[in-house]
């Protein structure tokens, strides 16, 4: 009992403030007898009555002093808990100094974290597994349906089968980065790695009727990174942006010296009011009319959170959208 009143808030408070009450009174008995002893030899006691108004404004600073320094400890703890972000796993409060009084609600909450972490580590292990056991099945009925006589009824099959494979793919990815660290970072030359990207997909891209080109500083622009994960957020914004593009018009991916990827097109462009909504998972904007899990754009997000970059969507000059994912840059020795 006495060891927790020791190292209660209410202890540390009560014990700082006898001490300043203490010292009040000790320069108060000094001061008056100094004054005492000033009157009985005939001196001015001018300078004693400048001394008790300093001595107030002495005491009031020592009072604001020990009550912050008491409250220093919760002040912390709330800010550990502002820092903890979804995606964040093993975030706790930590215990420190701080009093007796608030340490079974710091246990409270560590004890509540650690079940929600609990939890999305189960949701993640669901829906990881699911996705891997539908990706057989999948490529089972792909290759049947590739074996079926040709007809637009086996083309909209085969289109279905395309999305739900593109969707099982999406959820695996989703799964890979909910609260897990990346693997071991990499230098990755941005411009080396938006050429392949661009590369792979210019197939497809002029199938889909759009034009695609690279902008890309000579000297490489290296950063910290992932290199297939950076592949597949970039894959997923050229694939946005083609959807959104008008045909016959131009796709462009632009690599600048800062470290920043840009893909740009010349759409209808992100109206300002969906913007903030425009990177959760499962969004689609209203009247959209193009079938897919709204989970394309999510996990670029995922992947430029992981990697401290930030990802932005602006105005294309003309009209048209612009994603931007800057990065640190990261100089070869």
């Amino acid at each position: 009992m006495m060891a927790h009143w020791r190292t209660s808030l209410e202890s540390k408070l009560i014990l700082r403030l006898a001490g300043i009450h203490g010292l009040a009174l000790l320069i108060g008995f000094l001061a008056l007898a100094r004054r005492h002893y000033l009157l009985r030899h005939g001196i001015s006691d001018t300078i004693v009555v400048w001394a008790f108004p300093l001595f107030a404004l002495a005491v009031l600073g020592v009072v604001i002093y020990t009550v912050r320094a008491s409250l220093r400890p919760l002040i912390a703890a709330s800010r550990q808990a502002a820092a903890i972000v979804p995606g964040k796993a093993g975030a706790r409060l930590e215990a420190g100094t701080a009093p007796a009084e608030i340490m079974p609600f710091i246990h409270a909450v560590n004890e509540a974290l650690e079940r929600l972490d609990q939890a999305f580590q189960a949701q993640r292990r669901f829906t990881a597994d699911a996705a891997h056991e539908l990706r057989t099945p999948l490529a089972i009925l792909t290759a049947g349906i590739e074996a079926l006589p040709p007809g637009d009824a086996v083309t909209r099959l085969g289109e279905d089968a395309a999305r739900m494979s593109r969707l099982v793919n999406q959820l695996l990815r989703v799964a890979r980065l909910d609260g897990q660290p990346l693997p071991d970072m990499q230098v990755v030359d941005l411009g080396a790695l938006a050429a392949e990207v661009v590369g792979h997909m210019a197939p497809w891209i002029y199938r889909q009727g759009r034009e695609v080109a690279l902008e890309a500083p000579k000297p490489p622009v290296t950063i910290p990174g992932d290199a297939e994960a950076l592949s597949g957020a970039l894959r997923n914004l050229i694939e946005n942006a083609v959807h959104h593009a008008p045909t016959g018009t131009e796709v462009l991916i632009a690599v600048s010296a800062q470290g920043s990827i840009s893909v740009i097109d010349h759409g209808a462009g992100v109206p300002q009011d969906q913007r903030a909504q425009l990177f959760e998972r499962f969004w689609r904007a209203p009247g959209t009319r193009r079938q897919g899990a709204g989970l394309g754009l999510s996990i670029v997000a995922a992947v430029a959170q992981a990697h401290g970059a930030s990802i932005a969507v602006e105005d294309t000059p003309g009209g048209g959208a612009t994603f931007v994912m800057a990065f640190t840059r990261q100089e070869r020795p």
